[in-house]
């Protein structure tokens, strides 16, 4: 069984096998150290990454394979950050091939979900910009002429990002057909690709529900990761199961997200995002809320309630896609009124006064920065 990595002839890393992106990035770590003390040579013109990792990163997930660590491979591919909006690499897509050889169809079948959720996400916001029409936004400094061209920049990428999109959902399709997809999943492959086609969700059938949105109700509705495959399907569900509820309780789902939100803007919790990410800028915290938030309600107030004992092995990552969640509402109001929805101003905390510094976040959570510094 491989243990190490090889490099060159003379040098070589030795993986955790934890987690294939953790693994890369000790990977680059390590190459880095051997360039610098001398123990590789570094070709002029041509990047450490061309030169070394790339090809060594291949040898990585060969031993995951071999390792049969099937669960750690869909989860290097069931991306919990933006994609770049366009098809799998030709990697990702040889790996769920072996995946379906593998016998781990299911695999297979959530990473496609998971990643077709994420394209289809960016889909319905250049859909639902679009259908509200250009207006000038009065914060901005660009005249009004140069705020227009980039409107109709972005939402002239519908007809492309349409073609692609359908055609990622027929070569979804074939994976489907290879991996022994249930008839539940074909039926909501083939909904999904309707709705694309005609650029337009499903209306809500059926009267709505009558129950107002309380925190109970709100937890239901966000689930949990897990119960539909992953991150993506998650949010790619959310307008769904929101639109399901008259108006007034989808603005109420609104106003308590963004509660739960500004519950979580805390300096300790800024600092744990922080550690777990080698760094946070306001960005990736919003990003990191987010995340706490779909992980559902028991997470998310264990970790509001120490955010010291927070599991490190269980670090988001980007988070990119999670703020993903906030469009939901917007998205959920179109479906249920056919107009969009008028969103009320919030406040977050004010943090100025005690928000630590940089310095001192391993003193604010000492054990997950110890945690941090063994892996």
């Amino acid at each position: 069984m491989i243990n190490e990595i090889e490099i060159t002839k003379t040098e070589a890393f030795r993986p955790r096998f934890d987690d294939i992106s953790k693994d890369g990035d000790r990977l680059m770590e390590h190459v880095v150290e051997l360039i610098h003390a001398g123990r590789l040579e570094k070709k002029k013109g041509v990047s450490a990454f061309d030169q070394y990792i790339k090809a060594t990163n291949r040898r990585l997930m060969e031993a995951y394979f071999e390792r049969e660590l099937y669960a750690e491979i869909e989860r290097h591919y069931s991306y919990d950050f933006e994609v770049a909006f366009s098809w799998p690499h030709p990697e990702m897509l040889q790996d769920i091939d072996r995946l379906t050889i593998a016998g781990q169809g299911q695999r297979t079948v959530r990473i496609w979900r998971h990643y077709l959720a994420l394209m289809k996400q960016h889909y319905w916001q250049l859909i639902d910009v679009r259908k509200r029409g250009f207006k000038k936004a009065p914060h901005l400094q660009e005249s009004e002429a140069s705020q227009r061209d980039e409107w109709e920049a972005w939402t002239g990428r519908v007809p492309q990002y349409k073609r692609e999109i359908l055609a990622m959902m027929d070569a979804a399709q074939e994976c489907f057909d290879r991996s022994g997809a249930t008839p539940s999943q074909f039926v909501r492959l083939s909904r999904e690709r309707a709705e694309i086609e005609s650029e337009e969700r499903r209306r809500p059938e059926g009267k709505p529900d009558a129950r107002k949105i309380d925190e109970d109700v709100f937890w239901e509705i966000i689930g949990l990761p897990g119960e539909s495959g992953g991150l993506g399907d998650q949010i790619d569900a959310l307008p769904d199961r929101l639109a399901r509820f008259k108006a007034t309780a989808i603005k109420s789902f609104d106003v308590l997200l963004h509660e739960m939100d500004a519950r979580a803007y805390r300096s300790e919790i800024w600092a744990l995002a922080y550690l777990l990410n080698d760094g946070c800028s306001d960005d990736e915290f919003a990003g990191f809320r987010s995340w706490l938030i779909l992980q559902g309600r028991e997470f998310f107030e264990e970790t509001l309630a120490d955010p010291d004992g927070f599991d490190v092995s269980l670090v988001p990552g980007g988070g990119g896609s999670a703020l993903s969640i906030w469009n939901a509402p917007l998205l959920a109001h179109e479906m249920r009124q056919g107009k969009p929805m008028k969103r009320k101003t919030f406040r977050l905390p004010d943090l100025s006064e005690k928000d630590p510094q940089e310095a001192d976040f391993e003193d604010v959570l000492p054990r997950v920065a110890a945690a941090m510094n063994r892996r």
